[in-house]
């Protein structure tokens, strides 16, 4: 099977800035929650569990609604973007969700550790953010590994 390619279907790949607007949108509604979720655990787990904690949440969000019908997060909707498979344009299903989100939690779980593996998980990161602009279909390493892509609706 080939990929959904946006020259050869109705298709239209979501821009970078659209893509930060959904990410910025969905970090804003994840923000208090996470700060909470953080708080409760690190008042008796410790600083790293709070980190996996708050991680948790936010993937259990992220999964949850870009493997539902609509492949959309609240900030996919308010970006006008959803995800889809990257071969068939269908709803991903939720291992991909797990996977695209895995991807992202790991450098996300690695910055705190420090020292030279910080630097690696922040260049991942880098790396992973701006990749859109210089694919051809507009596809984060996140997307690369989970065969995702985000198209505009």
């Amino acid at each position: 099977m080939s990929p959904v390619n946006e020259s050869e279907s109705e298709v239209q790949l979501a821009g970078w800035w659209r893509r930060v607007g959904a990410t910025f949108a969905d970090d804003l509604i994840l923000l208090i929650p996470s700060l909470i979720i953080a708080d409760l655990f690190r008042s008796f787990a410790g600083g790293f569990v709070s980190i996996i904690a708050g991680l948790a949440m936010e993937g259990f969000y992220m999964v949850a609604l870009l493997s539902s019908a609509s492949g959309q997060t609240i900030g996919n909707r308010v970006a006008a973007t959803r995800v889809r498979d990257s071969l068939t344009g269908s709803v991903i299903s939720r291992q991909q969700a797990i996977k695209r989100w895995g991807f992202i939690a790991l450098y996300g779980l690695l910055v705190p550790v420090g020292g030279p593996i910080m630097y690696v998980a922040l260049l991942v990161a880098i790396v992973d953010i701006v990749y859109p602009l210089m694919n051809p279909r507009k596809q984060t390493l996140h997307d690369l590994y989970a065969r995702t892509i985000v198209v505009k609706i």
